[in-house]
């Protein structure tokens, strides 16, 4: 597909990550913030997807090619995990059939064409689910500090895996008694790992901006553009995002002089609550307006500069109808997976599958990855992108929901017989 997509330009977010790539590559790391006139230090991105592209753009001679191309292999990366997960907890068949589903499903597959950071924190995402397993299934401490580990570099890649933390941890805190020290060992390590990838990072923004910037200064700019007066008052698209540097209560920030990108950040943060505090019956309507835009059942997530809806390719939906007839059909099936799972739980004998074998439910844990990272985006913006990494987790219940289908058509086929 990639190779097929000629002629493609980065814009958008991919743009600037193509931007900080390049830099990356001359050897002359991140260059100046373009948010702001002055210019000055940036961390406006955080730094795990630029560096794995700019590691692939020093050794491809800036090729954007190769780069969209290693895009498509964390995608594939990202199916294989898919498999393990789901082969870990509900049998080989689960497995083959959710890769296979993640493999041609329309959101995931677009996404991997495109220069932007997702492909890389599903794959880091999954990783750290699947090192969750492996520790639960082994009770190897060192299982629960390389999901640390690569949480970190997910939150390097996206700051809302910062959420994440709290699944893992959930997840490899199984030790009994779970208040002794062996008990929290290995949630510490997770919390620790975690911290000591992101730490160099935090430590740079500090020395650069003067204050504690964790990861990045998108926090406020991304708060800002649903918390002002503009997407307040828009009726056709209620609470759909606009940038903050057109937005007459903020775009005074963006030209001030003797500003950096981490004030600006502090402050937009600032303001933006204050439209929060003062309309929170807003806050609600964003919430539930960005629940359907984010699964694709209304539009209208971003407005442009002239107040039209975005639909570019990295922002809204290019391809809308191949994307919601999947996203439509993978969530008939996980409804059909829920029933499976419920059923198998609490149905009795007659809930069993054609084989007679009961459905597991899973580990809480792997549950609440999914749930969070949506539930964390929701206040915010609801670019369908956004909802991304919680995807493979609603195929795996597809997955689920297809092979019980199967088995009930063959159990019963097997019985006329």
């Amino acid at each position: 597909m990639v190779l097929a997509d000629d002629g493609y330009v980065p814009a958008n977010d991919p743009f600037q990550y193509d931007s900080i790539a390049r830099s990356i590559a001359a050897g002359d790391g991140y260059p100046r913030s373009d948010l702001l006139l002055q210019g000055g230090p940036t961390a406006f991105r955080g730094p795990g997807y630029p560096y794995v592209l700019g590691a692939v753009y020093a050794v491809s001679g800036d090729s954007v090619t190769t780069g969209r191309l290693v895009g498509a292999a964390l995608g594939a990366i990202a199916v294989l995990l898919v498999y393990l997960i789901a082969r870990r907890i509900w049998g080989r068949e689960v497995g083959l059939v959710a890769a296979a589903l993640a493999a041609v499903f329309p959101p995931l597959v677009l996404v991997s064409r495109e220069l932007l950071s997702e492909p890389l924190f599903i794959a880091m995402l999954l990783a750290a689910v699947l090192s969750v397993l492996s520790f639960r299934a082994s009770g190897e401490t060192r299982w629960a500090a390389v999901a640390g580990a690569l949480c970190g570099v997910a939150i390097l890649t996206r700051s809302v895996g910062v959420v994440v933390l709290v699944p893992l941890a959930i997840g490899v805190w199984t030790l009994r008694p779970r208040l002794s020290g062996r008990g929290v060992l290995a949630p510490a390590l997770v919390v620790a790992c975690a911290a000591l990838v992101v730490a160099p990072w935090a430590i740079r923004n500090q020395v650069e901006f003067g204050r504690f910037v964790p990861v990045t200064t998108s926090g406020g700019y991304t708060a800002a553009g649903t918390y002002n007066e503009a997407a307040l008052a828009d009726a056709d698209a209620h609470g759909a995002w606009r940038n903050p540097q057109l937005v007459p209560e903020y775009s005074r920030l963006f030209v001030r002089e003797g500003i950096d990108e981490a004030t600006v950040d502090a402050t937009l943060r600032r303001e933006a609550r204050e439209v929060a505090r003062e309309h929170p019956g807003y806050v609600a309507e964003v919430i539930s307006w960005n629940l359907l835009r984010v699964f694709e059942i209304a539009g209208g997530a971003v407005r442009g500069p002239t107040g039209a809806v975005v639909d570019d390719r990295g922002v809204g939906s290019e391809t809308p109808v191949a994307e919601r007839v999947g996203i439509a059909i993978a969530a008939a099936l996980a409804l059909v997976g829920l029933l499976a799972i419920f059923r198998s739980r609490w149905g009795g004998a007659d809930s069993r599958a054609g084989g007679g074998v009961m459905v597991p439910g899973g580990p809480v844990f792997l549950w609440l990855v999914p749930i969070l990272l949506v539930v964390a985006t929701l206040p915010f913006v609801g670019l369908p992108r956004y909802r991304l990494p919680a995807d493979p987790f609603l195929l795996i219940l597809a997955a689920i929901g297809m092979t019980w289908i199967w088995d009930r058509i063959d159990g019963r086929r097997g019985d006329s017989a």
